[in-house]
């Protein structure tokens, strides 16, 4: 007799897998206006979240077994830089150029500024905390289960 029933395979890993999605976008956000930056709108962080989400299902689905640390890392990493430039360019009201965002490029102009206007802008900083983003992004992410079964654990009680 044949089994109707179709593969649980990873389902219950996969029933949080989406949450690495707005995971890594409030810690990208949360680094991108702690260095400096702008936040965009709300939509615009729940969409980026959403396509996170969808990302960080594929992925799972596409692999056909659990990716090593440093792919996720990678994977992270990739994620917060996509982030970062999708603040950067969501924050601005034309979109282009990209006002006060010059990586590398000729320096701002001594103008005092403002009450107003936005904290300044640091490149290293805001790179350093999209890496920490990252890290703890991959973190979470290598160590699902464990993260899962402790808040399961917690709801229980």
């Amino acid at each position: 007799m044949e089994n109707t029933q179709p593969i649980a395979r990873g389902t219950r890993i996969s029933a949080f897998t989406w949450l690495a999605g707005p995971l890594g976008t409030v810690l990208g956000l949360a680094a991108h206006i702690a260095g400096g930056g702008q936040s965009p709108a709300i939509a615009i962080v729940a969409a980026l979240a959403a396509l996170l989400s969808l990302g960080a299902v594929v992925l799972e689905r596409l692999a056909s077994a659990q990716l090593p640390g440093w792919a996720v890392l990678l994977v992270s990493a990739v994620a917060q830089q996509l982030l970062h430039l999708a603040f950067a360019a969501f924050s601005a009201a034309n979109a282009v150029p990209l006002p006060g965002h010059v990586h590398g490029g000729l320096p701002a102009p001594d103008v005092p500024p403002s009450p107003g206007a936005p904290a300044a802008h640091s490149l290293h900083l805001m790179l350093y905390l999209h890496a920490g983003a990252a890290l703890v992004t991959a973190g979470a992410v290598a160590q699902w289960n464990r993260i899962t079964g402790w808040a399961r654990a917690l709801v229980r009680t």
